[in-house]
């Protein structure tokens, strides 16, 4: 059933706690809640919602209608039938999925140039010239990729199915893109005799693939195809964690167990008890009775994982998505009252997104 926004109150005392319980000062508090009262107030008045990913900033996630990771996003805004305006507070490829699952809506994007590195690491030419070298193949894409690239496969995958995807999905070889640390940490888990292929990089005029089972390097020459904007898809947050760097947080707090996001490195992968995407990382918390936890994913993932299980101690080297933090309080403020909105430009690397001051997808 559509969930319907006809009662939907904001208690503005529990998110003043809310804030506080993730050590938010009062100064800080007292600049806070007015930015998302304001933003609340054109929220109320445009019949919108508000969609946060997990690595926003903590306010924006307590002031979204729906809090979570890309797809559920999508889902929940395709079900809150009666909004007209659906704000995502993502990147660009996720607004992208939103509309897919919501033609009917207008869908706005906070931050015009909020794009993503794996995103940026493949794009449709790539994808067709893939193809062209191995007729036959089937094309799994990483959910994580624009439109354009979703368009020319056989299949999307998201961090929970992709493994279910790329060993049932018909066609040899099974080729992955973009994001090739993800693509081998799935690959490790599946075990049978047909040929999977994972796209590395582009390295001068050559796609470079890569075959796990033979560790071999593959060259495609590009011939005509326009590269990708990046020469290679890999998220720069989770390519930042080390070995080193794990395991002495480990030792210094007394970890007792390790969550990985699975596009890192595959040697972090395999230091981790559990190697999945953000909701399963909050999931499979419930399940164990670990009290102090290192988390190898964006930073803000803390904000769900401390609300969900305030009893724990969460642990990780604090690192920051750039493309997410583009997204602000201060731009949430500016969606417009009133007025057509309009196509000003495009980002760097991909579709052609505004601040909520006038532009929609």
């Amino acid at each position: 059933m559509p969930l319907t926004l006809t009662d939907r109150k904001t208690d503005w005392n529990e998110i003043e706690e809310r804030l506080y319980d993730l050590d938010y000062s009062g100064d800080e508090v007292a600049i806070i809640l007015p930015k998302l009262q304001r933003f609340d107030e054109l929220r109320q008045e445009k019949n919108a919602i508000l969609l946060a990913h997990y690595y926003q900033i903590a306010p924006i996630q307590i002031i979204a209608d729906h809090a979570g990771d890309s797809l559920a996003l999508a889902m929940a805004a395709r079900d809150t039938g009666d909004a007209e305006i659906i704000v995502s507070s993502t990147v660009h490829f996720m607004a992208e999925m939103v509309k897919i699952l919501s033609p009917d809506k207008k869908v706005l994007c906070p931050a015009p140039d909020a794009s993503c590195s794996i995103a940026e690491g493949m794009n449709g030419a790539t994808v067709r010239r893939i193809r062209e070298a191995f007729p036959g193949c089937s094309i799994v894409g990483y959910i994580n990729s624009t439109a354009e690239v979703k368009a020319e496969l056989d299949a999307t995958c998201t961090s929970a199915n992709a493994r279910t995807v790329a060993s049932r999905i018909e066609g040899e070889p099974v080729i992955l893109i973009p994001d090739h640390y993800f693509a081998e940490n799935i690959l490790s888990q599946i075990h049978d005799d047909r040929r999977y292929l994972v796209y590395r990089r582009h390295e001068g005029d050559d796609l470079i693939m890569f075959d796990p089972k033979a560790g071999e390097e593959i060259p495609i020459p590009l011939e005509d195809s326009e590269p990708p904007m990046l020469n290679k898809g890999t998220c720069v947050v989770h390519e930042e964690f080390t070995p080193a760097e794990v395991t002495r947080l480990k030792e210094q707090e007394g970890v007792e167990l390790v969550l990985a996001h699975p596009e890192v490195n595959p040697e972090i992968a395999k230091m981790a008890d559990m190697v999945g995407g953000t909701s399963k990382m909050i999931d499979y918390v419930k399940g164990v009775p670990a009290q102090k936890i290192l988390y190898l994913t964006e930073c803000d993932l803390a904000a769900p994982l401390r609300e969900a299980y305030p009893d724990r101690k969460f642990v990780t080297s604090c690192k920051l998505c750039p493309y997410m933090k583009k997204n602000s309080l201060d731009l949430l403020g500016r969606m417009p009252r009133s007025g057509a909105l309009r196509n000003r430009g495009r980002p760097s690397g991909g579709r052609g997104f505004e601040t909520l001051a006038g532009a929609d997808v």
